[in-house]
């Protein structure tokens, strides 16, 4: 069975690996020259990720202990996590390297058309080629082209995200967090690579670049590198097959509106896909455990949206509650489910809010 995956990102090559470790006939293809290039990805993740890759100091940048929290006054949360920074081009790399070892064929240079009855058209060096597939995978980003060919993304809405590698001196243990006013309706950022560059950003749904002149003034240095792209706001997921045509990662939506955060969770799609593909389940139905943990994250998004500054400031001294820090601390932020309970019993006063996350 031919199996046409477009896109070579994390959602991509984990489909291709188990697909081709199975013994389908898997071809991937990429647009850009280069795996993994250009980055528009902060690259911070849980230990969730070694769930679905393993762990490997190839595509580790940076060890974290914990995140500092930083409401609109100031004021400065500290608690304790264990998260890593990765390198987005050694991490992509690295998972077409593992899919390649079990057979998959890759081809950069490719940009995706549109689908031709059962081919799909490419262009390469200004000429097309036709790829006639069995399976289409679209795993092409928040705006998939092969989503949009077959009719399965008409009107998503997107958080823009703005991003630079600055240089200067940082505690390469902690990243930052800033919420209320300076990135309206989401937050912004800065993640140590290491004690002299981090990756720093803000997103937001509109004037993201205005509010990253503003957080830029924040830090001395010189902007090594800029990134910026589109994040999918999630919305059910509903819209991700049609006959047999699929999409997993930011192509199907399955990012968390809590952070914007999409690799763990993309992955994820990707190995129901591909346990759905050989098992003959309805691939719509199998990802409804990912669902019901993006549906907490989004609910939980829903009520951020309506904080103002004085509320902002309530739930920075409500998290500082120890055992609030230890629940945090010990649970991937993926999983939602499995300690927003734990949550309410260590730190009632969180229920305060509870009047915006249906409103």
């Amino acid at each position: 069975m031919n199996v046409v995956i477009v896109g070579a990102g994390p959602a991509g090559s984990a489909a291709a690996k188990a697909l081709a470790q199975a013994g389908f006939s898997v071809d991937v293809f990429e647009e850009h020259v280069k795996i993994g290039s250009p980055i528009q990805c902060t690259g911070i993740v849980t230990s969730a990720l070694f769930e679905f890759v393993e762990k490997n100091n190839e595509y580790i940048t940076n060890e974290l202990k914990g995140v500092r929290i930083i409401a609109p006054s100031g004021k400065t949360l500290e608690v304790p996590l264990h998260e890593w920074v990765i390198c987005r081009e050694k991490f992509d790399s690295f998972l077409a390297r593992k899919a390649q070892e079990h057979g998959a064929r890759y081809h950069t240079s490719h940009k995706f058309k549109e689908i031709k009855e059962n081919k799909a058209v490419f262009q390469s060096n200004n000429k097309l080629i036709e790829k006639e597939f069995d399976i289409l995978i679209g795993a092409d980003g928040p705006f998939s082209a092969v989503g949009r060919s077959a009719g399965l993304i008409k009107d998503r809405k997107y958080y823009i995200g703005s991003q630079a590698t600055i240089t200067g001196k940082f505690d390469p243990e902690w990243f930052l967090t800033f919420f209320g006013n300076c990135a309206p309706g989401f937050f912004a950022w800065a993640v140590p690579e290491g004690p002299n560059r981090a990756r720093v950003g803000v997103a937001t749904k509109k004037k993201v670049y205005d509010y990253f002149e503003l957080l830029r003034k924040r830090f001395d240095g010189e902007i090594v590198e800029r990134q910026a792209g589109p994040i999918p706001i999630y919305d059910g997921a509903k819209n991700v097959q049609k006959d047999n045509i699929y999409l997993v990662g930011d192509a199907a939506g399955v990012c968390k509106n809590t952070t914007g955060g999409g690799i763990i969770t993309g992955m994820w799609s990707a190995k129901i896909l591909a346990d759905s593909l050989l098992k003959n389940k309805d691939y719509s139905k199998a990802l409804n455990p990912l669902r019901r943990e993006l549906w907490i994250h989004e609910k939980i998004r829903n009520a951020l949206d309506q904080f103002t500054e004085k509320d902002y400031e309530q739930l920075v001294e409500f998290m500082s509650k120890p055992k609030v820090k230890r629940i945090l601390e010990t649970h991937p932020r993926e999983y939602p489910s499995r300690f927003m309970l734990n949550l309410l019993f260590a730190q009632p006063k969180f229920l305060a809010f509870a009047k915006y996350v249906f409103a």
